[in-house]
């Protein structure tokens, strides 16, 4: 009974002091409720994007005079990774240069009127001496059919065409001509007189070609006479240097494409006298710009240079036959010389590109005018009627007639198929008799 006293005693205490604690609790705030537990990825909401633009801006401390500097001195390295290292502080030197604005176009305008430059295409960038002459000309001629391969002479075709050429690029092609866009995203008064003194001053046609975009895209029509001029001194009197790149190899194809861009007929006369060269080979520069600006009226000057004995390449002679059988139907020189062609019984495949020619056959165009349909399909009419007994004929120029009703153009097989001899010499031979 002793023990059972102090017992209850003690159960009494607790209990008590457990009624005073739960009490106090009560009397408090609740607390705040435990976050929830985070979703599973699955079900979790799609966080929003945030685009951040980023600025370049001048490093701190820097003139115009010394980003140029810096840009001179860059290399671009012998391993890739050392390329792109230096492609990267290119772009930022230049656009640190534009965000100078007017006050880096004095120091601009200096730069241009040295004659030195850096070349950043890779194809030609030669790792130990990346200075360039600023002033370079025209470069080795781009001869049609000369072996170098069909990316030169496209290459050649997109120089010509101005209205593709881009001026707002990456990583421009050299340091030049990457001032050039430079001074384009400055504009103002101070930069356009900048950039017509160098169209003025350059000896480079691709200058002078990327120089007529900006200045149009900056102040349209104002120096086309300027650019004309500059384009047409060039082609009269190239400048040469020790070691042009592929830039002034294309030297003349930028520069006939000013010419083009303004569609200027007035160096025709000169073209002419330049169609066929002191080597004997053809000028497709020369041909493609006449060919364009004059029209028909070129087929004369055409077919003059077609019977010229210093043309001395065949590749060349059948590209002038190529221009000059186009206008077949409108001009009887072109009408004259599909005869000649036809009337040889010992040149079957070449009948039959000519023939084809005029149908779009291997790469022509198909002709969509409906006089110049009718006009070439009197003319073969015309010449079935001589050569009916000719079977390479017989077979060929009905053929082509009917593509050119259909607006197709002929089938190669059907060309030289059937067992006719239409694709030899020997079997064309019988032909004409």
């Amino acid at each position: 009974m002793k023990t059972l006293v102090p017992i209850l005693l003690a159960l009494g205490i607790g209990f008590a002091s457990a009624y005073v604690i739960v009490s106090k609790q009560k009397s408090q705030p609740a607390p705040a409720p435990a976050a929830a537990p985070a979703a599973t990825p699955s079900a979790a909401a799609p966080a929003p994007r945030v685009v951040v633009k980023s600025v370049v801006t001048p490093s701190a401390g820097e003139a115009p005079q010394d980003i140029l500097n810096d840009l001179l001195g860059i290399r671009m390295g012998l391993t890739a990774g050392e390329r792109n290292t230096a492609l990267r502080t290119v772009v930022y030197k230049l656009e640190s240069l534009a965000q100078c604005g007017r006050d880096g176009v004095p120091a601009i305008r200096q730069f241009m009127g040295r004659s030195v430059d850096v070349n950043y295409s890779q194809e030609t960038q030669n790792p130990n001496d990346n200075q360039g002459n600023g002033n370079g000309g025209n470069g080795p001629g781009n001869q049609f059919g000369n072996g170098n391969g069909g990316g030169f002479r496209g290459g050649a075709r997109r120089a010509r065409n101005l209205q593709n050429l881009q001026t707002d690029w990456i990583v421009p092609p050299s340091l030049r001509l990457g001032l050039v866009s430079t001074l384009k995203e400055i504009g103002g008064a101070d930069a356009e007189k900048a950039l017509s003194e160098m169209l003025s001053n350059t000896a480079r046609g691709v200058e002078v070609a990327y120089l007529t975009v900006v200045l149009e895209e900056m102040a349209p029509g104002r120096y086309r006479d300027e650019a004309v001029k500059a384009a047409k001194e060039l082609l009269t009197n190239p400048v040469a240097v020790d070691s042009p790149d592929r830039l002034d190899e294309l030297s003349k194809s930028y520069l006939y494409g000013v010419l083009l861009f303004y569609k200027d007929a007035s160096f025709a006369a000169t073209a002419q006298q330049m169609l066929v060269g002191k080597d004997g080979r053809l000028d497709p520069d020369a041909l493609d710009y006449l060919s364009t600006v004059l029209g028909d009226q070129a087929v004369a000057t055409l077919y003059a240079a077609y019977s010229n004995s210093a043309l001395t390449n065949q590749f060349d002679k059948m590209r002038l036959g190529r221009d000059i059988l186009s206008h077949v139907g409108q001009s009887s020189q072109a009408d004259q010389l599909l005869a000649s062609i036809v009337s040889n019984p010992d040149a079957n495949r070449e009948r039959i590109f000519a023939l084809a020619a005029l149908a779009g056959g291997f790469g022509n165009d198909v002709p969509t005018d409906p006089q110049v349909i009718a006009a070439r399909i009197r003319v073969l009419n015309s010449l079935l009627g001589q050569y009916s007994n000719d079977p390479t004929l017989a077979r060929v120029i009905p053929q082509v007639i009917n593509a050119l009703q259909n607006g197709k153009p002929v089938d190669r097989g059907d060309l030289f198929g059937g067992g006719q001899g239409g694709g030899g010499r020997r079997g064309g031979g019988g032909g004409g008799q």
